[in-house]
C-alpha cells in the first residue's frame, strides 16, 4: 500500500484528526505490514482500524484516478502547501482534496458566510465587499452554497480575484447543482475548491457542519 493510499483511507476514518492522524500515518507508512494489529500499535482503536481496513478499494483506484487529473490534488497535513491557519486548530483534518490552485490556501484570506434567504441589503453589500477586497488581493472563501456565500464567490470574480470554495461533500460532484458553471469559473480563474472529505462523500447535514469551520480555520 502506497503513503498514498494510506492518507486517503485515513481521510475516511472517522473521530481521526490532528496530531494524532498524523502520528498514525507516519507509524503505517513506514510499517512492512497493516494489519489490524499495526493498526492498534499506530494508535488507532478497533472501530477506527475495522474502518480502515474496510474502506472500497475501488473508491481509492477511482480516487488515485482523479488526482492524475490536471489541478487535482491530495494535500496531507505534512505538505508544505497545507494551509498553516488550518494546522493550527486543534482537530485539523488529516488531508484535503483540492481541484485548482492549492497555494491559495496560504493566501491572505476573508471567509464571507451568509444566507441563503438573504436580503436586497446583504446581496449588494456582500458583493460590493467581496468584489472590493478581491481587487485589492484578499481571496474570498465561502462554501459555494446558495444565496451569499455564491454572491461573494462572483464578488471576487468580477473582481478580477481568487476565490477559494470549501465543499461539505466529496469533490467528485459540485453540489448545489446549480452552482457547477460557478464552481468551473472558480477553477478556470485560477481559484480553488476544496474538500476535507473523501472523494465520493455524498452531501448531508453532518458535513456541512464542517463546512464553516474549514472556511474560517
Amino acid at each position: 500500500m502506497t503513503p498514498r493510499e494510506i492518507w486517503l483511507r485515513l481521510m475516511r476514518v472517522s473521530s481521526l484528526y490532528g496530531e494524532s492522524a498524523i502520528s498514525a500515518a507516519r507509524q503505517l507508512c513506514a510499517s512492512a505490514t497493516l494489519g489490524r494489529e499495526d493498526l492498534r500499535a499506530c494508535g488507532l482503536s478497533l472501530a477506527q482500524s475495522k474502518h480502515f481496513l474496510s474502506v472500497n478499494q475501488c473508491e481509492i483506484d477511482a480516487t488515485l484516478q482523479w488526482l492524475e487529473r490536471p489541478n487535482c490534488y491530495l494535500l496531507t497535513a505534512e505538505d508544505p502547501l497545507y494551509p498553516p491557519q488550518l494546522r493550527a486548530i486543534v482537530d485539523f483534518p488529516c488531508a484535503l482534496l483540492v481541484c485548482g490552485d492549492p497555494a491559495l490556501l496560504s493566501s491572505r484570506q476573508l471567509s464571507v458566510i451568509g444566507s441563503r434567504a438573504h436580503s436586497w441589503y446583504g446581496a449588494r453589500w456582500g458583493k460590493l465587499f467581496s468584489e472590493a477586497l478581491a481587487r485589492y488581493g484578499i481571496t474570498i472563501t465561502s462554501g459555494l452554497a446558495l444565496g451569499i456565500d455564491g454572491i461573494a464567490h462572483r464578488g471576487a470574480l468580477e473582481g478580477k480575484g481568487k476565490t477559494v470554495a470549501v465543499l461539505g461533500n466529496g469533490l467528485r460532484e459540485i453540489y448545489p447543482r446549480r452552482h457547477q458553471a460557478l464552481a468551473e469559473q472558480i477553477t478556470n480563474s485560477c481559484g480553488a475548491i476544496i474538500s476535507e472529505f473523501p472523494l465520493f462523500t455524498p452531501p448531508c447535514r453532518a458535513t456541512f457542519l464542517a463546512v464553516t469551520g474549514l472556511s474560517v480555520g
